[in-house]
């Protein structure tokens, strides 16, 4: 069932919010203001409600892209959201900022003009700095609208962990610069094709699309239940706690652990 969703990216750099009628986009503003989310939601809300003449009391349901990014990003995003929630009957939705990426590159118009047409399996790339990213990749499935297919789960990795999981022919999403490149080459992943810089950033109008999938799935939330997925502790906790610092790392480590 279609529903008038709010959508809203706001985990990363790129800031942008759509409205959506089902999976069909009425509105999309963006926002090139980078790290002045604080200041820039709200107004880009108001902007993209009144271009699609609707408001608040119009929408059925916020889908918002909840990680990884940057902490406080995604935590102006949450607080935004819930804010927005407080005391109207929203239904909320969190959506992976990486598998909203992948589905652009499985699904998106342009997939022709950017070489993914005929790839099956995209990658989702963000610099998580100190030589790590935060990745997950996705295959398509045959069914339509349907959620794409978990192939590498989406975590804090390496470059040269990326590559040992991957089998290629891959489609590679990366907004940032390629620093993954030059260890993909080293252990021979079959990158097909790749998109980066500002045509590769996340956008609302693919978490909408993805949160509408989820939603029909029954994963919808009241507004202020919504958490983050930060995949990386912050390092002041990090530094306090110590060992790994994502939640995939620990099962992968325990993982080893049991095969030893």
């Amino acid at each position: 069932m279609g529903r008038r969703i709010l959508a809203i990216e706001s985990a990363t750099d790129w800031l942008s919010v759509a409205f959506l009628d089902g999976e069909d986009v009425v509105e999309q503003q963006r926002s090139h203001a980078r790290m002045q989310h604080a200041a820039a939601l709200l107004p880009a809300i108001d902007a993209t409600l009144s271009a699609a003449a609707s408001d608040l009391d119009g929408i059925d349901a916020i889908a918002l892209s909840t990680g990884p990014g940057s902490f406080t990003s995604l935590r102006i995003g949450l607080a935004t959201v819930k804010g927005l929630g407080f005391r109207r009957d929203l239904e909320a939705v969190g959506v992976s900022t990486l598998e909203a990426m992948a589905l652009a590159g499985l699904e998106g118009a342009g997939r022709d003009a950017a070489g993914f047409d005929g790839v099956d399996e995209v990658l989702a790339l963000l610099d998580a700095r100190r030589g790590e990213w935060y990745a997950g990749s996705w295959m398509s499935r045959s069914a339509r609208n349907a959620i794409p297919e978990i192939s590498l789960a989406e975590g804090l990795y390496s470059p040269d962990r990326i590559a040992a999981s991957l089998r290629g022919p891959v489609g590679i999403i990366a907004p940032e610069p390629a620093g993954w490149l030059a260890a993909f080459e080293a252990a021979g992943v079959d990158v097909a094709h790749r998109l980066e810089g500002e045509a590769a950033a996340p956008s609302a109008e693919w978490v909408g699309r993805l949160g509408q999938r989820r939603l029909d799935a029954g994963e919808g939330v009241p507004a202020r239940d919504l958490g983050a997925r930060y995949l990386r502790r912050a390092e002041a906790e990090a530094k306090r706690l110590g060992g790994p610092v994502e939640a995939g790392e620990v099962a992968e480590l325990s993982g080893a652990v049991a095969k030893s």
